[in-house]
């Protein structure tokens, strides 16, 4: 990278992963033919990410939340703080294993001038199959998996943006902390009139961590949130049928891991923020 003004702005947001970060930041810098920055935004690590970056990529832009605010905030902290034409967004367990892929997802985004955002392919730890938990796409995963086409969906796990767009359409949702401020964001773009492209061809792999998806803090949020956007982007009747499935299912994990506790107080939270 040169001095120049980058086209695409890399942001990250981070909290206690450090050997991950680490990682991903090792595979952006493999990262051949476009000029590009990392913006890492630290949600009050208790471990030392901070140090670890500054010691390792001192030329990676990091900036730290003065309390821990969630993704939601690191997100929106980090493409506010953006010089590039587009925003590249990763979640801090994923790595990169085309060296072509910030470029690659440049040249789509001139390919498809209509193209607000890109929903980049999530493939599992393996680097193999498919990530299948995070397919929300309205395709049938088996006959839309390898074809791009137009969706309402994408994963803060790997996406990008047209900054501008992104900026004109508010950003994510704070209110939300974590979980679905992807999905409420989404609904924005596309009733401004933007467009979301799932690409098959824009890979990432995530290494997600399982027993951390099944903390107390995750059960607090999945069934609240999924509250608050139905009411935000849907009327009643369609809102109730996209509830049912989500909130019955979170219903059955809370039972699972012994969390009933935390979805009762996410339903008494959801309805006083309603």
């Amino acid at each position: 990278m040169s001095n120049e003004t980058p086209l695409i702005s890399v942001v990250v947001p981070a909290y206690n992963r450090r050997d991950s970060v680490l990682l991903l930041l090792a595979d952006l810098y493999r990262q051949e033919g476009v000029s590009f920055e990392v913006i890492i935004v630290d949600d009050c690590s208790p471990d030392d990410t901070v140090a670890a970056i500054q010691t390792r990529y001192p030329q990676v832009k990091v900036l730290r939340n003065a309390v821990n605010s969630g993704p939601a905030v690191s997100r929106n902290q980090g493409v506010r703080a953006a010089c590039g034409k587009y925003i590249a967004g990763f979640d801090s367990d994923v790595t990169l294993p085309d060296p072509a892929l910030l470029r690659n997802i440049v040249s789509t985004f001139e390919q498809h001038p209509e193209a607000t955002g890109l929903a980049l392919r999530l493939l599992a730890a393996d680097g193999k199959s498919e990530d299948r938990p995070r397919w929300w796409h309205a395709q049938p995963f088996e006959t839309g998996v390898n074809r791009a086409f137009a969706t309402h969906y994408f994963s803060g796990t790997g996406y990008a943006f047209r900054r501008e767009e992104m900026l004109s359409a508010g950003l994510y949702p704070e209110i939300l902390y974590m979980h679905y401020e992807e999905v409420e964001l989404a609904f924005r773009i596309l009733d401004a009139g933007g467009t979301i492209r799932y690409c098959p061809d824009l890979p990432v792999v995530h290494h997600a961590s399982p027993v951390a998806a099944r903390g107390k803090i995750h059960k607090f949020y999945k069934p609240r949130n999924q509250i608050l956007v139905a009411v935000a982007c849907y009327p009643w009747p369609r809102a109730i049928v996209y509830l049912l499935p989500r909130i019955g299912y979170s219903f059955i994990e809370a039972i699972r891991h012994w969390h009933l506790g935390e979805f009762f107080r996410a339903l008494a939270s959801a309805s006083l923020s309603a």
